[in-house]
C-alpha cells in the first residue's frame, strides 16, 4: 500500500484532495497540519508539524513513499513576519527537499503556477513557484510538476477576491491587467489530475500544464460571475491603473491582505495559458466549463464562500519570524557565514555590542560581559556545513523560549544564504519590541547582506585577476 504525505492538507486544495483519496482503499494518507486534528478515518493519519522546522517535517515524513506539496506562504506565519513571501517559500521547499532525501521518498507531486515561455521577466509570485520547482526536482528520483492557473472553487483565494469585487462594487473598473488572458481549471478537475499523478506511473516525472479548454480574460471572468450571481455589472475600462495602485483598492474592497493581493496582481502582467505541447495528456479530466464551475459554487458551495476568512486565527502567544536572502560569496558555505557574522557584528556596532564565544555558546553583551543581551547555542548534532542552526537560550532581550532559533542555510545551488529567526519571543513588551529590537535586527541583517555582497565582488574580482595572470 502506497503511503502518501500531503503537505498543505488543511488548505483549500488539500482538504478536497483528502476527500477524493478517501475513495482509494489501496492508499494510506498522512496529512500535515500545524494544529492538532482528529483522525478522519482508518487510512488517514494527521501529523502535527511546523513547516518551518526541518526537524518536524523530517519526523512527519517517516514511512511515506510519495509526497504532495501544496504549500505557499503568502499569509502571515507569525505575529510579526519580516521577509518576502518568496524567501519564506524557499525555506519551506528546502525543508521538504532535505526531508525527502533523508527518507528516500520515491515520488513528489508539486502544484505550481502556469508560466509563460519567456521566464526572464516573471513576477515574484511566479518566480517563487519556479524556484520551488527547481528545489523539489532534485529531491526525489521522480518529480511531477503541475502548473495551474486560477482554480475555480469555493475557498480559492483568487476566486473569492473576484467574487467580492463583483458583489461589492456598484461600478467595476477594469484596469489593463484585467485584459490579460488566462485558462482556469475547475477545483474537482484539478483534484482528479492530482489523483491521477499519484496512481498512474505513465504521467509521473513530467512538467504538465493543467487548465480547461476556454481562454478568457479576467474581465470576462468577472462579467460571467456577475451574471451567474444575478448582479448587474456596470464597468469602465481604464489604462491608468497600475498594479501598485490596484492592490490598494482590491484589498480595501475584498478584505484580502495587500501581501496576498499584490503578488497575484503582479503576476497578471503575463498571460497564463496552457502550452499545447505540455498539456496534461488526459483532457477529459479537465472538461468542466467555466460557467458550470461558477454555477456549482453559487448553488452548492455558497456558504463556504460566504464564511471564507483571509486572515488566519491569531495565536495568543506573540512570536516573530525574520527571514532574509543574502548573497553567498563563491567558495563559501553556511559554516563560514556564521563565523563571519560573529566577527562582523561587533564591528558593525563598534564598542556598544560585543560577542564572546565559549565552546558551543555565543554571548552578545552590551559594553560589559555581565550585561548579556542574547545567548545562542550551536546545535552540533543538527548543524552541517550547508546549514547552521543555533538555539536562543536566554539573555535580557529574550523572553521564555520554546523553539526560538537562528539558522543560516545554503539554497539554490549555493547562490544564496537564507538567514532566518523563527518562533522568537521577545522580553520587551510587544509594541516596544516591534518598533525597536525588531527594526534593529532587520537593519543588522540587511547590512550584513551588503557586507557579504562586497566580499562576493572582491572574491570574483580576485578570481578574474588570477585567470588573467595564468
Amino acid at each position: 500500500m502506497s503511503r502518501i504525505l500531503i503537505a498543505g492538507a488543511s488548505g483549500f486544495i488539500g482538504q478536497n484532495l483528502l476527500k477524493r483519496l478517501e475513495q482509494d482503499h489501496d492508499l494510506s494518507i498522512v496529512a500535515l497540519s500545524r494544529q492538532k486534528t482528529n483522525v478522519a478515518h482508518e487510512r488517514l493519519e494527521w501529523r502535527q508539524a511546523d513547516l518551518f522546522s526541518l526537524k518536524d517535517i523530517t519526523i512527519a515524513m517517516e514511512g511515506c513513499d510519495q509526497v504532495v506539496y501544496l504549500v505557499h506562504s503568502m499569509l502571515p506565519s507569525a505575529s510579526l513576519v519580516q521577509g518576502k513571501f518568496y524567501d519564506l517559500d524557499l525555506i519551506l521547499a528546502d525543508n521538504f527537499a532535505r526531508a525527502a532525501k533523508h527518507h528516500n521518498v520515491k515520488h513528489i507531486v508539486y502544484l505550481g503556477g502556469l508560466l509563460p515561455e519567456d521566464k526572464s521577466n516573471l513576477s515574484w509570485h511566479l518566480r517563487s513557484r519556479f524556484e520551488v520547482e527547481k528545489i523539489l526536482q532534485s529531491a526525489a528520483p521522480v518529480v511531477t510538476i503541475l502548473r495551474s492557473g486560477m482554480v475555480l472553487g469555493a475557498n480559492g483565494s483568487s476566486f473569492v477576491i473576484m467574487k467580492r469585487l463583483v458583489e461589492r462594487l456598484p461600478v467595476m473598473i477594469f484596469p489593463r491587467w484585467t485584459q490579460t488572458f488566462a485558462q482556469t481549471i475547475d477545483l474537482q478537475d484539478l483534484i482528479s489530475v492530482l489523483r491521477e499523478c499519484l496512481i498512474n506511473p505513465k504521467v509521473q516525472g513530467q512538467v504538465w500544464d493543467v487548465g480547461g479548454k476556454e481562454v478568457v480574460t479576467y474581465s470576462d471572468l468577472m462579467k460571467m460571475t456577475a451574471k451567474i450571481f444575478h448582479k448587474p455589472l456596470f464597468s469602465i475600462r481604464v489604462t491608468l491603473f497600475t498594479p501598485n495602485i490596484s492592490r490598494y483598492w482590491v484589498s480595501l474592497v475584498t478584505g484580502a491582505p495587500k501581501a496576498l493581493v499584490y503578488p497575484l496582481i503582479q503576476s497578471l502582467k503575463n498571460s497564463m495559458l496552457v502550452r499545447p505541447e505540455r498539456r496534461f495528456p488526459m483532457p477529459e479530466l479537465m472538461a468542466t466549463p467555466i460557467h458550470d464551475s461558477i454555477e456549482r459554487i453559487v448553488n452548492v458551495e455558497a456558504k463556504e464562500v460566504h464564511a471564507f476568512q483571509f486572515h488566519p486565527a491569531k495565536n495568543k502567544t506573540k512570536t516573530a519570524r525574520s527571514v532574509q536572502r543574502l548573497p553567498l560569496p563563491p567558495g563559501k558555505d553556511a559554516l563560514w557565514v556564521v563565523n563571519e557574522y560573529f566577527k562582523w557584528l561587533p564591528r558593525f556596532f563598534s564598542f556598544i555590542i560585543k560577542t564572546n564565544i565559549e565552546g558551543d555558546f555565543c554571548y552578545f553583551y552590551f559594553i560589559h560581559p555581565r550585561i548579556v543581551l542574547l545567548i545562542l547555542e550551536k546545535s552540533i548534532d543538527i548543524s552541517k556545513p550547508d546549514r547552521q542552526l543555533l538555539y536562543v537560550r536566554g539573555g535580557l532581550l529574550s523572553g521564555k523560549q520554546l523553539r526560538a532559533r537562528l539558522e543560516f542555510r545554503e539554497v539554490m545551488d549555493k547562490q544564496f544564504i537564507i538567514a532566518g529567526i523563527h518562533d522568537f519571543r521577545p522580553a520587551l513588551p510587544w509594541t516596544i519590541y516591534r518598533y525597536t529590537q525588531a527594526i534593529v535586527h532587520l537593519l543588522v541583517m540587511k547590512s550584513f547582506g551588503a557586507h557579504l555582497k562586497r566580499l562576493s565582488h572582491l572574491t570574483k574580482r580576485s578570481s578574474k585577476k588570477e585567470e588573467l595572470l595564468t
